[in-house]
């Protein structure tokens, strides 16, 4: 339904792939290999056709090859596991779930050493990706992976349950189980450095980083909503629109639509609120530009990850729309 974003601000928005996705994409494979991740041939091909190295290109188009493989690595491990979640009874029993990502979860806050295929690759990817970083970034990193894991437990209890979420709880939970917010982390990585926590924490960024973590979500799940109506799965803002106001699919798209409109504006208001912020507390120019630069990074993020989403066969969308056409 992502003809509904017909005549979007959200096509302004610069898009831009990065020159490293084919070697990131062979990175990628070759690394899911080497460390036993894969279980089965058939996740091994579905893996070469999304390409997570064309992902880690749109969404960090400046990233040097180093951290674009590092990138692709991290979503090669996320789409494998979101899959072997989602396509099985795996993502419908919590509590079998909750001990599968005992390991994973023990990896991420950093008192457990990996005994799995994947939570050792995990202990690979925060490892590397820590090189060079603060330890107050590397225990966020770690932190948001935790809040990632919980929530698919969260997420499979639901659908044990046969339980549509609530349209109250269900933004903060969507961007959790859809690792949205430490796959942001890896910006400041990517984009030469972490934000001190004075400025990470603060209002004008937490709101820059919230709505474009709400527009990657609220653009996927209008990409994604028949294929998730069609496997019973109600975890689409779509899905959890039509169903608490009784409305039909295609009204409930265009009311999503209109909240990535509203995540754009929030985005706009708290760019110049942020640019506000440093002034006001005399930042160093370099920092200015810094927080500047990541705050304008996490909604180009979002709009790579559209443009990879009308490409990919993960979500079989018919047709790839230009901006032109999409307006």
């Amino acid at each position: 339904m992502i003809e509904a974003l017909a005549g979007s601000a959200v096509w302004a928005v610069p898009a831009r792939c990065g020159p490293h996705a084919e070697t990131a994409d062979a990175a990628a494979l070759t690394w899911v290999e080497a460390t036993g991740l894969c279980e089965t041939t058939e996740e091994s091909l579905g893996l070469a056709r999304i390409r997570p190295g064309l992902l880690a290109s749109w969404c960090h188009p400046r990233a040097d090859a180093a951290d674009c493989a590092l990138v692709a690595r991290w979503m090669a491990w996320l789409f494998l596991l979101d899959d072997r979640i989602d396509e099985s009874d795996l993502g419908r029993d919590a509590d079998r779930l909750d001990h599968y990502l005992t390991d994973p979860l023990g990896v991420a806050v950093g008192g457990r050493t990996a005994s799995s295929p994947v939570g050792r690759a995990l202990a690979e990817i925060i490892d590397r990706a820590s090189q060079g970083m603060s330890d107050s970034w590397q225990l966020r990193f770690r932190r948001h992976i935790a809040d990632y894991l919980s929530a698919c437990v969260w997420q499979a209890a639901h659908r044990q349950a046969n339980q549509t979420p609530s349209p109250d709880t269900f933004p903060v939970r969507r961007r959790e189980f859809g690792a949205i917010i430490p796959s942001f982390d890896l910006v400041e990585r990517t984009e030469s450095g972490c934000l001190p926590p004075s400025l990470y924490h603060s209002r004008p960024y937490q709101d820059v980083l919230i709505a474009a973590a709400n527009l990657v979500c609220w653009t996927n799940d209008l990409m994604t909503v028949e294929k998730e109506a069609a496997q019973g799965d109600p975890h689409n803002l779509v899905l959890v629109t039509a169903h608490h106001r009784g409305l039909d699919r295609n009204t409930a798209a265009r009311i999503v639509a209109e909240a990535c409109e509203d995540s754009l504006l929030t985005h706009e208001r708290a760019r110049h609120d942020l640019a506000s912020l440093t002034r006001t507390r005399d930042a160093p120019p370099r920092l200015r530009q810094h927080a500047d630069h990541c705050a304008d990074a996490l909604i180009e993020w979002a709009r790579g990850h559209l443009e990879w989403g009308l490409r990919t066969p993960r979500y079989d969308n018919p047709s790839v729309p230009s901006p032109a056409e999409a307006s």
